[in-house]
């Protein structure tokens, strides 16, 4: 990886954003750049780079260096870790929205997680030099970062403990409703964007497992299932199912 962009392993795919306006209304939806203001989000625009991958494609490994961060405008990322056996574990799943890179981007390390493209995806590369600029110059954007970064360590501890402690149905479960869209629909359809394979190693289940799982939502009536498409019946009731399971109640 150079020192003035992404790496290239993206094979020199990187592009500017050919519309302006595009570009503003992307950062916008960016819940990190909430409080930063039009000429704030123009400096940005100005210095962001529009980065695709393929599916399957690695985008850096433990190690690379990283001189920015990434937002995914659509598709999906996984981080994951290597075992000394070869072994990969997800840990995290990151989509439409998400942000990867930014926490490494900080500490000047490198990157701690392997990081691949789990289908087509398109991401905004935002150079380090411009993050920190905002940083220095928005008081409320360096606040909103902060809060930013001690919210997904602190959703990666609890995804661990979640995923190495929970029974497995109630690990799918939270999985599932953290993918309903919070528009407070009583149905949901959510569409498995990634192989069932990916989920249940993300989730530290065998594929069996969750099938078994999903086997077992199905006969409670709190979801239908057919291919990649998850149908949840009640939202509502699929949340109660979780908070009751937790309190020993279910």
């Amino acid at each position: 990886m150079g020192a003035d962009g992404p790496p290239a392993v993206f094979g020199g795919n990187i592009t500017p954003i050919p519309t302006q306006a595009t570009l503003l209304q992307l950062l916008r939806n960016v819940p990190l750049f909430r409080h930063a203001g039009d000429e704030d989000l123009a400096l940005l625009a100005a210095k962001a780079r529009r980065v695709r991958a393929r599916r399957k494609e690695v985008l850096y490994r433990q190690g690379d260096p990283c001189d920015g961060f990434h937002v995914v405008v659509y598709g999906q990322i996984k981080m994951s870790l290597l075992s000394w056996q070869g072994a990969d574990k997800p840990i995290q799943l990151i989509g439409q929205g998400g942000c990867f890179g930014d926490i490494t981007m900080l500490n000047g390390e490198g990157y701690f997680l392997n990081v691949q493209a789990l289908e087509d995806s398109l991401f905004l590369y935002l150079p380090r030099d411009a993050i920190v600029q905002l940083i220095e110059r928005n008081s409320a954007f360096a606040m909103a970062m902060l809060r930013s970064l001690s919210s997904r360590v602190k959703g990666i501890v609890d995804d661990i403990e979640a995923y190495s402690l929970q029974p497995p149905t109630l690990r799918l479960v939270r999985y599932l409703l953290r993918l309903v869209p919070g528009d407070g629909a009583k149905t949901a359809q959510i569409r498995l964007s990634i192989r069932k394979n990916v989920v249940a190693g993300h989730l530290s289940l065998t594929p069996e497992t969750l099938s078994r799982c999903f086997k077992e939502l199905i006969a409670a009536r709190l979801v239908a299932v057919e291919g990649s498409s998850v149908l949840v019946h009640d939202v509502a009731q699929l949340t109660a199912f979780l908070s009751a399971a937790r309190s020993g109640k279910f």
